[in-house]
Formats: C-alpha cells, structure tokens, sequence
C-alpha cells in the first residue's frame, strides 16, 4: 500500500503537474494500491477550488482505504516529536501525523523534502515522487 500524501496529490491534481508524479500516482491507482488519511484528506480539500471539485475530491478520497489515525499513531507521532525536537530536529504536527500513520502500514508517496528527512530519522518507509517518469 501506498499512503499518498497531499504535496503527490496535489501535484497529480495540477493541470501542468510534472508527468512522472502523474504517473506514479496513476500507476499506484490502477494497481489498487493507494491509501489515504483523514489529515492528507483535509489538506486537499482545503485547497479545492469550487464546491463541485470539493465533492469530487471528497469521494475520491474517501473511498480509497483510510489509514485510521487512532490512540497508537497519536502516540507514535507524539514520542517521535518529543524525541526529535529534543535533537534539534523539528517537524510539523501534520507531517508527524502523517508518518505516524503510515509507519508500518503503507510507504509513504510525497514531494515533501522534509518527509525524506523525517523517514530516515525514524525509519519510516518513504518515496520521493519524482519530475519526470523512470525510463527504464
């Protein structure tokens, strides 16, 4: 599975959005393999132009698979949080949410550098969607 985090969906969702990530996200999409959270939920919806792509939106990602967003991941963020912060290395409270969430559940699809930095520090799987489609 695949945690599809807003920053991917946001880019797929672009009209001039770069092709590879277009193509990730589809691929994922056609295999049945993205996810969602109530978090990346609401931060696409946020950002919907109209009520029409509002609905829209919602129905989409409503009906992929919801990673639950319960008293363990809320615990799992926390610590990682405290723990990092107390390193001097800082995120914020919806990136740890959101990796919280996917830890152990789904990788994590962003274009968010700061989740590349926060996977290695907490040994989260992730990937970078990348500019331009892999032509190998």
């Amino acid at each position: 599975m695949y945690l599809v985090d807003s920053s991917a969906w946001i880019e797929y969702l672009r009209p001039g959005g770069a092709p590879g990530v277009k193509a990730r996200v589809r691929e994922i999409l056609g295999r049945e393999e993205a996810c969602s959270c109530g978090v990346i939920v609401l931060e696409v919806l946020r950002g919907a132009r109209t009520e029409k792509d509002w609905a829209a939106l919602h129905e989409a990602l409503t009906s992929l698979p919801q990673v639950p967003l319960d008293a363990a991941v809320i615990r799992r963020a926390a610590r990682w949080g405290f723990r990092l912060d107390r390193s001097g290395a800082t995120f914020s409270t919806t990136d740890l949410l959101i990796a919280a969430a996917a830890h152990g559940k789904a990788i994590l699809l962003h274009r968010d550098a700061d989740f590349t930095r926060l996977a290695a520090a907490v040994g989260l799987k992730e990937e970078f969607a990348a500019e331009q489609p892999d032509k190998s």
